[in-house]
């Protein structure tokens, strides 16, 4: 135990990785209050949901109408009362004030009518979902992801066949009404690419910087001061490996909780997301692009939330792995870690060599590498390489599977090695 703790407190004692730390937590909070100057404007969904509720049926959508008419009755006795004039919508009225409002209108009857036109935003677009969703044809984009990557033969067999069963999901999905739900209107504020794409993955690759320097100067301390041959000149002090390798995980383990704690919670306290954590996560607001958000199952956003964040713990762990093989093998830290940066990028680029007819090309695909790129698009539709309904596990497994024999292999290599 007094091995461990002494390994520990060189973790928790190192300038470079609490000094990173530090930085990561400070940019992340920086990089949240950059996105923070439109939180005012959430805040009118969190009215409108606590009034009406956020599943979209026939019942909630005349509750909806007979808060938009107290809302508009409202305007109109304003307006009424500035210039006579009443209108039957907020787009008519801002049609009528073209040069501003503020000249006009004192701060509160401002504030009343900027919200206003945001609620008729939510109301007018309950409007456009069955139009939308009746347009569109899974696997027309099946046959958009072949041509745009050049797929043919088995590799384009393999793509409609994923999306035949996700068009099956697609229907389910419609038949449930799980994208007839408010939430966030995605093309205005792009909250799912805001805290996935852009906070998240954020996380994710400081995570992986602190993991892989962590791993590599416990693996690496008695090579990196000289003290190898005193250390590991018994058989005995041989197995200090395994001790340093425990201590990397539970380390790895505890940075990512850091990070992740401090990043998202700083998020959701900028952003007010109260009563919409069991809105589905394929709801029709949430869309950001031409393409709505299609997952394989019926998850709420927070369990999409909880989902994505153990998939981050199995990542940590995954690259942990990863890094502990590679500092095993290079008795250098940041030599370790600069190889570690080269893998990395080989993982990304060869795998895009691979014929474009064969199902070697989907390999690339299934590696943490690649698995990291596209948070945002976890659990659900994610172009002609990822989208399998397994896709993560899938990863995760094979990978878990890998590590765990090569890391064997590598501790006992280790063992009968000459220092």
């Amino acid at each position: 135990m007094d091995i461990k703790i002494n390994e520990f407190k060189k973790v928790i004692t190192s300038p470079v990785i609490i000094g990173l730390l530090v930085l990561f937590i400070i940019f992340n909070s920086i990089k949240i209050f950059e996105n923070s100057y439109f939180k005012d404007e959430l805040k009118v969904l969190n009215k409108i949901v606590d009034r009406v509720g956020y599943k979209i049926d026939h019942e909630m959508i005349n509750r909806f109408k007979e808060y938009y008419d107290e809302q508009l009755e409202e305007l109109n006795k304003i307006t009424k009362e500035k210039n006579s004039k009443e209108y039957s919508s907020i787009s008519e009225f801002y049609a009528d004030h073209r040069y501003g409002i503020e000249e006009t209108y004192d701060k509160e009857e401002v504030e009343f009518i900027k919200d206003f036109r945001i609620m008729e935003a939510y109301y007018y677009k309950i409007q456009e979902i069955d139009e939308f969703y009746s347009s569109i044809d899974i696997m027309e984009r099946a046959e958009s992801e072949i041509l745009k990557y050049g797929l043919s033969g088995k590799a384009a067999e393999i793509v409609r066949k994923q999306y035949e069963a996700l068009n099956e999901r697609f229907q389910q999905l419609v038949n449930n009404n799980e994208h007839k739900n408010l939430f966030f209107i995605g093309k205005a504020y792009q909250m799912h690419s805001l805290l996935f794409r852009n906070i998240l993955k954020t996380i994710i690759f400081e995570i992986i910087i602190l993991v892989v320097l962590i791993t590599a100067y416990l693996v690496n301390y008695e090579f990196d001061n000289s003290t190898e041959n005193i250390v590991y000149s018994t058989k005995k002090g041989r197995d200090l490996v395994l001790d340093k390798l425990q201590i990397t995980m539970v380390s790895s383990i505890l940075v990512a909780t850091i990070i992740l704690i401090t990043g998202l919670g700083l998020y959701f306290i900028v952003f007010d997301y109260s009563g919409l954590w069991s809105v589905p996560i394929s709801s029709y607001y949430n869309r950001d692009y031409n393409f709505p958000y299609l997952s394989w199952w019926n998850m709420s956003f927070v369990q999409y939330l909880f989902f994505s964040v153990g998939l981050v713990y199995l990542i940590t762990l995954l690259f942990n792995g990863i890094a502990f093989i590679i500092a095993r093998s290079i008795k250098n830290t940041y030599f370790a870690f600069f190889v570690f940066a080269i893998i990395f990028g080989l993982f990304l680029i060869v795998p895009g060599m691979a014929p474009r007819d064969s199902i070697t090309i989907f390999i690339g695909g299934f590696t943490p590498f690649f698995l990291i790129i596209n948070p945002h698009m976890w659990f659900m539709e994610s172009g002609a390489f990822t989208t399998f309904k397994y896709y993560e596990l899938a990863t995760v497994a094979i990978w878990s599977l890998a590590l765990f024999a090569l890391g064997a292999l590598s501790i006992n290599r280790f063992k009968r090695q000459d220092i």
